[in-house]
């Protein structure tokens, strides 16, 4: 008797880890395709990939990544008290800045300023900066945690019961992340969109600029 009870109870445990394991799929799946839609880390990674090449470009989306990263931990923690504190405005207005600042920074402000080597920029900015322009760009988007609440909050709760699903939903979300990235970046090294980039630069670095600055705005109006 207590053998069947044994492999009815191994068969539940396992029936739970695989339906655990298709969630984190579902959810890292999710994320995957959310990197296809218009953001301000979006731009910021797809601007960078065109204009500095692939390993700049990268570096920015690692430092988007680490800080989506510790706001995915902040989220599947402690995220819903943070956002409920009357103080977390002045996330939304440092956000805001920031993403001004960087509006600013891509804006062409010369009639000469257009692009002809990507080695000129290559030379200006390395890539540890890089990510540092990358960790705050993602780190002071308060949209991101909401984003990343929406899509684990269900989930940890139906398996609230299992111990190891938060850190390995977090570390998948981080992989997951990371890794679509990294082939965006690769995709975006294509020859005849990169030259595309190159006869357009200033337009294209403008409208980019105009994006972001209205992600700024959005923010300081809601």
């Amino acid at each position: 008797m207590w053998r069947i009870r044994c492999r009815v109870l191994m068969k539940r445990g396992k029936d739970k880890m695989i339906e655990s394991i298709l969630s984190i799929l579902a959810v890292c799946g999710t994320l995957a395709l959310s990197q296809l839609s218009p953001g301000p880390d979006v731009i910021f990674v797809f601007r960078t990939s065109l204009a500095q090449g692939f390993r700049r470009g990268f570096a920015v989306a690692l430092g988007i990544n680490i800080g989506f990263l510790i706001q995915s931990i902040v989220a599947c923690t402690i995220g819903v008290w943070v956002l409920e504190q009357s103080w977390s405005r002045w996330l939304i207005v440092g956000a805001a800045c920031w993403l001004l600042y960087l509006a600013w920074k891509i804006f062409p402000k010369k009639a000469s300023e257009a692009l002809t080597l990507d080695t000129q920029r290559e030379q200006q900015e390395g890539c540890l900066s890089l990510v540092g322009q990358g960790f705050l760009c993602n780190i002071l988007n308060p949209k991101c945690m909401l984003f990343i609440l929406a899509l684990s909050t269900d989930a940890l709760r139906r398996h609230s019961g299992v111990n190891w699903y938060m850190p390995v939903l977090v570390a998948s979300l981080f992989v997951a992340s990371l890794a679509g990235w990294a082939l965006w970046s690769g995709l975006l090294q294509w020859t005849p969109l990169r030259h595309a980039y190159l006869r357009h630069t200033r337009g294209v670095d403008a409208v980019f600029s105009f994006i972001l600055a209205v992600f700024a705005i959005l923010l300081l109006l809601r």
